[in-house]
This record gives structure tokens, sequence and C-alpha cells, in this order.
């Protein structure tokens, strides 16, 4: 499990690399290691850049030894995956934990 220092380094990185709507993040149990669900809702992303914003999530999290996968969703996009009981957004959505929501 992550201690709050952690949880709170992960939100400063990515706050400074995406100015997100909110972030989530979702802890996978049973694990070895810590690994991380990452959920960031962003306010515009193209399908092509998409791809070029999860990887400024890794890359904004290197050196903090944890697993890591980096969604990164619109808001409609966030509410429609989350809807759908299927998907890890939901999970996500329902199992984890909302680390930041801007005022």
């Amino acid at each position: 499990m992550l201690t709050q220092e952690q949880v709170e380094e992960i939100k400063k990185r990515l706050l400074k690399t995406y100015s997100p709507r909110s972030i989530y993040m979702l802890e996978q149990q049973p694990s070895d290691e810590r690994d991380v669900a990452i959920l960031v809702v962003v306010d515009q992303a193209s399908l092509q850049a998409r791809y070029e914003l999860m990887a400024e999530g890794h890359k904004a999290l290197i050196g903090m030894k944890i697993a890591k996968l980096v969604l990164v969703y619109t808001q409609e996009e966030f509410d429609t995956y989350a809807a759908d009981i299927s998907t890890l957004s939901y999970d996500i959505k329902n199992h984890g934990k909302c680390i930041y929501a801007r005022a």
C-alpha cells in the first residue's frame, strides 16, 4: 500500500504535468509490488494526443518505484467508460479514490 507521502508526490507531479480536472487512483491488491492504476481527467484530449499524454504521465512518475498504469480521459469519456461495469474506469471510480478534484 502506498504511503500518504507517496500519494501526495504522485498528485504533485501529475498536477504539474496536466493541470487536470481530477485524478483518481486505484491500488491493485494483492501484489508484491506497489501496483497502481491512475486515471487523469483533463479538459481536452484528441485521440492522437492521448498516447503522448499518457507517456507524459509515466515520465512524470519516473523514480517513484511503483508499477503504474496511467490513463488520460476527458470528463465525458470518463463518465461514459465509468458507467460500464466491465471497464477499468468503472473499477477506479467505484473502488479507487479521488486524490484531486479541481474546485
